[in-house]
């Protein structure tokens, strides 16, 4: 095991420990020293989702983040038979174009990542009255929908076989159908992802049977718990495979996974102002780092290649995530803390002193609220 995941597994052990009897709310202390060396945590790899095809959010990452994008993931579409002669019908290209024109929005060589596409549907002609997959026809418009989309300039890199299989009502096959057409797609031109469930409880489990044949470990955080995302990367690693988050709805999945040396995000929904400005400053260095781990939830420090100080605190999403407070406590200067990157609205705050800052989840999709902000150190620090 490499010392970065090594660490975090005792980091969130002792978290743990620690605040075996503290609430929800108890504020955490995050301290840092303007003028620490700092550690890298470079995530190697960014991309943006597409199996959920929205314009606006095309439009938004490229304005925030357009330079730092590596790939888009998007869908191929199973709600559909093929033709008769194993072509795709006119929907399967239908909405193949609407993906491409999203990726198109962004870079007209951009690289793709294939998923099935789950919110259109997968119908039965592609499974067995017993539950498993017709490896065949699943493969076949696998194949067709990549060669489909590199007629159109687009490089397909990655390619995931099931998406959240462990959700039932997605109606994917069994984890035997999975290793069998991962095998199916070996090939040096692209990395095979799995097991990509919602919940990172059962990972580990779909992971042992197909192992052999991807290179790249997966989870979602839609249900579970922070051990068990940090257990499961920790097992990917010490196969010496990469990992990818390739669903990240809140940025702490982020946070704790740049500490395990994942090597790639794909963000659902848009590259907003926080999480371009976490891209930013993932490439610097790391100055501070608390994960609450009964919370779900994790804050830092970074700075940037061009040495601004950026905090980010945030909480998982829906249920699993709960509400954090956090104190940033600088003790070598004096600062001013910036909202959303905005000087006109910083709070100055004396050396030592705490800046409050609550990560939260709200809404009735419990959707998770990043707080990010500049930090500005004074001329007087000593």
């Amino acid at each position: 095991m490499n010392k970065r995941a090594t660490w975090i597994g005792l980091a969130v052990t002792m978290s743990l420990g620690f605040s075996a009897f503290a609430t929800a709310q108890a504020t955490k202390t995050v301290t840092f020293n303007t003028r620490d060396k700092g550690v890298p945590r470079v995530i190697k790899e960014w991309g943006i989702d597409a199996t959920w095809v929205n314009y606006y959010n095309a439009k938004a990452s490229l304005k925030n983040a357009g330079d730092q994008i590596d790939f888009i993931r998007i869908g191929f579409y199973l709600h559909e038979q093929t033709n008769e002669d194993g072509s795709l019908s006119d929907g399967q290209i239908e909405k193949l174009d609407g993906a491409l024109r999203f990726v198109d929005m962004v870079d007209e060589e951009m690289p793709v990542m294939l998923s099935p596409c789950n919110m259109a549907g997968i119908i039965d002609w592609y499974k067995n009255s017993d539950g498993t997959a017709k490896v065949d026809r699943w493969f076949n418009v696998m194949l067709r929908s990549k060669q489909y989309v590199e007629s159109k300039g687009h490089k397909v890199v990655s390619v995931e076989v099931f998406n959240e299989p462990d959700f039932r009502k997605w109606n994917m096959g069994k984890a035997a159908d999975l290793n069998h057409l991962l095998g199916m797609c070996a090939t040096p031109e692209v990395k095979r992802i799995g097991p990509s469930t919602l919940a990172t409880q059962p990972a580990s489990d779909w992971y042992q049977v197909i192992r052999a044949n991807v290179e790249v470990g997966s989870t979602h955080t839609l249900g579970g718990n922070m051990m068990q995302y940090v257990e499961f990367i920790n097992l990917v690693k010490q196969h010496r495979k990469q990992f990818m988050n390739p669903e990240v709805h809140a940025l702490v999945e982020a946070i704790v996974g740049a500490e395990l040396g994942i090597d790639s995000v794909c963000w659902w929904d848009q590259i907003n102002k926080g999480r371009a400005a976490f891209m930013k400053a993932n490439l610097g260095k790391r100055l501070a780092f608390v994960p609450v781990v009964e919370n779900w939830s994790a804050a830092c420090v970074y700075r940037s290649p061009d040495e601004v100080l950026y905090g980010f605190a945030s909480t998982n999403e829906r249920t699993n995530g709960k509400d954090t407070v956090y104190d940033f406590v600088c003790l070598d200067n004096d600062v001013t803390y910036c909202l959303n990157g905005n000087a006109k609205k910083g709070v100055s705050v004396k050396k030592g002193q705490p800046f409050k800052v609550q990560a939260k989840v709200e809404g009735q999709g419990k959707e998770s609220i990043t707080k990010w902000f500049t930090i500005i150190p004074s001329d007087k620090g000593n």
